[in-house]
């Protein structure tokens, strides 16, 4: 048995929205070797593909920036989530309800910012998609993953809500770091889980760092770290403790080539789109007149720039509000 993972984030670039960064792990029954990872899309190409487009009504998987667009909506990141969810019988009804089922921790579930609080267009789910289609999809997709003995062990989002996110700013030093804090956190997650059996561990790289091992350390004192490489693009690892031994690989567009990294990718997407949703919402209400924002640097400060006099009056601290980078 193999256990292949991915860590991937959205809204790591925004000044404003929730940090989302999430980890999926696939259970592959019949494989058990690290010589070589092996492709998810190849063995599922049944019923996944990587292009929206599929005239067969494949679900698409794929880095969620090339599937994802602010016009188009979360369709295929809906499609894709709630199919994977359905077909191991996990069915949330609502957000308030996904991001139970999804929690790193009780941050991660619980937003206390007045503009998450209210329902939206996230009352119910799906938003984008008919439920005749998931349930169909689902139900393709758990006979196909049946029979080849392949599954959705583990999928979890830790979500960094504004306030949480400049808190750790402030106490690690960078953005860099408060997000490492949470890989590592998924990375030990799937260590403890998973460590009786032979894991692969990707994860997208993280801006533009390239060494990890003094990281890696820290985060698994108890083990033995080995160095395989550290290139331009991709640097690899192998820790050791007893009988347990994981791979891990941070690559450059590690979502474009590891099935499992996609699906974080999508599913932090997704996460983050349904909550801005309900920002927009509190902001149309509140300040009917502005332009809503996606959040990035300088939409951002034009909305911010905007919306300052009804923030006075709603007495909201920016601190709670905005990234402070």
């Amino acid at each position: 048995m193999l256990v292949y993972a991915g860590i991937d984030e959205a809204g790591y670039g925004p000044i404003l929205g929730p940090l989302v960064i999430v980890r999926s792990v696939f259970v592959l029954e019949n494989y058990c070797s690290l010589d070589e990872c092996p492709s998810l899309w190849a063995l599922l190409k049944s019923v996944v593909c990587k292009d929206c487009a599929d005239k067969g009504r494949r679900i698409a998987i794929n880095d969620s920036k090339l599937l994802y667009r602010p016009a188009g909506g979360v369709q295929h990141l809906e499609r894709c989530i709630l199919s994977f969810l359905g077909a191991n019988g996990c069915n949330p009804e609502c957000l308030d309800e996904l991001l139970r089922k999804l929690a790193f921790d009780e941050e991660s579930m619980i937003a206390v910012q007045p503009w998450y609080a209210g329902a939206g267009d996230t009352a119910s789910l799906p938003v984008a998609v008919q439920c005749s289609d998931l349930l169909a999809t689902s139900q393709r997709l758990a006979e196909a993953t049946t029979r080849l003995r392949i599954r959705l062990a583990d999928v979890n989002a830790a979500v960094v809500f504004e306030d949480r996110f400049n808190r750790l700013v402030a106490a690690g030093g960078s953005k860099a770091m408060c997000a490492w804090e949470f890989v590592s956190g998924h990375l030990r997650s799937i260590w403890n889980q998973f460590r009786q059996h032979p894991i692969f561990v990707t994860v997208d790289r993280q801006g533009g760092r390239k060494y990890y091992a003094n990281l890696l350390r820290t985060t698994f004192p108890e083990a033995t770290l080995e160095i395989l490489e550290e290139a331009d693009r991709t640097s690899r690892y192998r820790i050791a403790s007893g009988d347990g031994s994981m791979h891990i690989i941070v690559q450059v567009k590690g979502d474009m080539l590891h099935l499992p990294v996609a699906f974080a990718s999508m599913t932090a997407k997704y996460v983050r789109e349904l909550l801005m949703m309900r920002f927009q919402a509190f902001w149309k209400t509140h300040a009917p007149g502005v332009k809503p924002t996606c959040g990035y640097v300088n939409d951002g400060r034009r909305f911010l720039r905007q919306i300052e006099p009804f923030m006075d009056k709603l007495n909201i601290d920016p601190q709670t509000l905005v990234r402070s980078c």
